[in-house]
């Protein structure tokens, strides 16, 4: 009876050593992992990938009347400010001609607002607005801008498309808008305009710069909130899929043709798997290939993380 009791209490003890044994090998071979290996791991899930383009752009009014003086001469009352709504043919401002503005030989005259809208300055011919018009202001020629009447029902928004992008576009496609100004609101609009002709667009770093389309988005239904000149982001939705394997776009590599992942098997140790990618967004692409959900994948080779 001793006999065969003996043998087993041993296989007991070697039992329990070969788990100590193995329990301490894994807690080594973990203090051997570094402390920020999980910012290099990302994992794979199911669900749906959409690709928005968004851009920035400025938004403008287009229908916008110019107003000038009959001659040379000077504002002598304002009655309409910067930034009132005028109607058509109502009195904004009077102008009297001459080289004084104390002289008789001109009577002053009523300057009108040709439709109704909202009064701005006047934009400059260097792109910036011209100085404030005031009472007491010389007007050097009859071809001075002294107002400009916006109308505030034909808002719309200039965006400048790279060529690589323009022909994700089409005339009609709905899209999003919204304004760093009016925050947590978002307007709904369509693209109108799609210029044919590329513009080239300067470079802050010299050289030629590059070629851009010009893109007008109609707003469906513009705010009272809105001010010409406004930045605008505006978010086209190109294409979506649903219940797609997908993965963070920095998790794929390429190699020549291929591209590939690296799956994490335990700490640094990994397989290099062939995937085939499909839709991409910003910031995730759907993957086809040997992975399923749930799957570890590194954003660098395993080798240089150790």
């Amino acid at each position: 009876m001793k006999k065969i009791v003996k043998p087993a209490l041993w296989l007991v003890v070697l039992a329990l050593l070969s788990a100590l044994g193995f329990a301490g090998y894994t807690r080594y071979k973990k203090m051997l992992l570094r402390e920020d290996l999980s910012d290099f791991i990302r994992t794979v899930s199911k669900g749906d990938l959409k690709l928005d383009m968004q851009e920035s752009g400025e938004l403008v009014s287009r229908d916008t009347v110019d107003i000038f003086p009959p001659s040379k001469g000077f504002i002598v009352e304002i009655i309409k400010k910067e930034g009132e709504y005028a109607e058509k043919n109502e009195r904004i401002m009077m102008f009297k001609g001459g080289e004084r503005i104390d002289s008789t030989q001109y009577v002053p005259v009523t300057i009108v607002a040709p439709r109704a809208g909202l009064l701005t300055r006047c934009v400059s011919t260097r792109g910036g607005s011209d100085a404030e018009v005031r009472e007491g202001k010389r007007v050097d020629s009859s071809a001075s801008c002294v107002a400009r009447v916006v109308d505030m029902n034909m808002l719309a928004v200039n965006l400048q498309i790279s060529e690589i992008d323009i022909f994700k576009l089409k005339l009609g496609m709905p899209v999003s808008i919204t304004f760093t100004s009016i925050p947590g609101e978002k307007f709904s609009g369509k693209i109108d305009v799609i210029a044919p002709m590329a513009e080239s667009k300067s470079s802050n770093w010299g050289g030629g710069g590059t070629k851009v389309f010009r893109v007008v988005i109609n707003i469906d239904k513009p705010s009272q909130k809105m001010r010409v000149g406004m930045s605008a982001v505006v978010t086209a939705n190109m294409k979506a899929k649903k219940n797609v394997l997908k993965a963070p776009i920095e998790a794929l590599f390429q190699e020549g043709l291929n591209h590939y992942v690296y799956r994490q098997l335990q700490g640094y140790e990994a397989e290099k798997l062939q995937v085939f990618p499909g839709l991409r967004s910003e910031a995730e692409v759907e993957l086809a290939g040997p992975l399923k959900p749930g799957d570890k994948l590194f954003t660098a080779a395993p080798e240089s993380l150790k």
